[in-house]
């Protein structure tokens, strides 16, 4: 674990002034091991290549199917100052794949564009794992921004994972997780609050953009409108008092990972990062395909945002996206009802990883960087700093 993440994991529980002391304390400790919540960790079986099974068009039909229906209503927090800075936007909403221009190319016009949302569809044997990315130009803070609070960027993900043989059916929903900040949220399918029928509601905080779901017969979050899936209809699909607008589902396979190459436009989507370029390699699936971007380039303020599968929500960066039914039931193997399939029927994003190299045809992963920086009592600093911003951003109504 970073000491980006000690940190963010560590300060909701102290004040203001106690953080600055957690951080000196992480510099003395040093990275310690990442112990995922849920079950105790499963044998780690030996990924089969011969039992991934190209995706045919009834199941890139029933991906589909299945994305639309249980798409999410977002309930998302907005500034009445800066309503464009809260806005989830098409990454090149400016015309462009230039993440570096992204802070100054928004402008209060972005309040009035199309909201957007990023969907992908994964299948195993037995179930369906979708994950929805949002994307924001700023990472932002009131009054002021400096480096580590605010970043460029902003990438936000949501996982569902629903039970293909009931994908029309409430119970359908196996759990629900969000990342906030650098904390991983789960909630049991059933205790999620619904839009309708299915829709899971997730609240998305203003400034710092963390989502999380909403729970059954938990008080209305502070809200200031409400982003449903065009598909949706009915008044059961917007909360209360809060306004109602539809957003575009957009493939993230056709969009963002088409461009994950770390010189996808000239260089200018993806920077090296605090954990250096990603060369994945699975704990089931080994070392599979080229070299990821997986910091999103910035300009007016460190952070580097990741994308869905640079995330590492288990002991393998990348594991949380790629291989999500070996992850999920790895962590949270008591919330399925019975023992999933870990066998792919479409997962196209390891499916063309393998096809550029697999195992020893791959180049070998460089030794990860470390992630402290130049200067830890200037990161201290303006982690210290920020503590207050992030803990203001959890509005909501109790």
């Amino acid at each position: 674990m970073d000491l980006l993440t000690f940190v963010e994991r560590a300060v909701p529980k102290v004040e203001f002034v106690t953080a600055t002391c957690l951080v000196l304390g992480a510099l003395a400790l040093g990275p310690s091991a990442h112990a995922a919540s849920g079950a105790p960790s499963l044998p780690r079986a030996r990924f089969d290549d011969s039992r991934q099974l190209a995706g045919e068009p009834d199941a890139h039909a029933e991906a589909q199917a299945i994305a639309q229906r249980w798409a999410p209503v977002f309930a998302q927090e907005t500034s009445g100052e800066h309503p464009e800075r809260d806005r989830p936007l098409r990454i090149d909403f400016d015309g462009d794949w230039d993440a570096t221009n992204d802070w100054s190319h928004l402008t209060a016009a972005a309040a009035r564009s199309p909201a957007v949302v990023y969907d992908s569809t994964i299948l195993s044997a037995t179930h369906a794992f979708l994950t929805f990315t949002l994307f924001y130009p700023r990472d932002w803070a009131s009054p002021v921004c400096v480096p580590y609070v605010c970043h460029d960027n902003d990438l936000e993900v949501a996982l569902l994972v629903v039970d293909r043989r009931r994908a029309d059916r409430p119970d359908g929903l196996v759990l629900v997780e969000t990342k906030t900040h650098n904390r991983y949220l789960a909630t049991p399918g059933g205790d999620v609050a619904r839009a309708g029928a299915l829709r899971p509601i997730i609240h998305a905080e203003s400034q710092g953009h963390g989502l999380e779901s909403v729970q059954r017969g938990e008080p209305n979050h502070v809200t200031d409108r409400t982003f449903v899936p065009a598909a949706a209809s009915g008044p059961n699909d917007a909360l209360q008092g809060a306004a109602r607008e539809t957003y575009e589902l957009l493939s993230l396979h056709d969009t963002l990972w088409a461009r994950r190459q770390p010189s996808a436009t000239n260089g200018r989507l993806w920077q090296e990062g605090e954990s250096g370029w990603l060369f994945y390699t699975g704990e089931r699936a080994g070392r599979r395909g080229r070299v990821l971007g997986a910091s999103m380039a910035g300009k007016e303020y460190p952070g580097g945002v990741r994308p869905p599968w640079a995330l590492k929500a288990t002991a393998e960066r990348g594991d949380w996206f790629l291989d999500p039914a070996f992850a999920t039931l790895e962590r949270y193997a008591r919330w399925f009802p019975a023992p999933p399939s870990l066998d792919y029927e479409l997962n196209p994003y390891l499916d063309e990883l393998s096809a550029e190299c697999a195992l020893d045809e791959c180049a070998p992963a460089p030794p990860v960087p470390a992630t402290f920086g130049s200067s830890p009592v200037a990161l201290g600093f303006f982690i210290s700093f920020g503590v207050t911003s992030r803990l203001r951003r959890r509005r909501r109504a109790r």
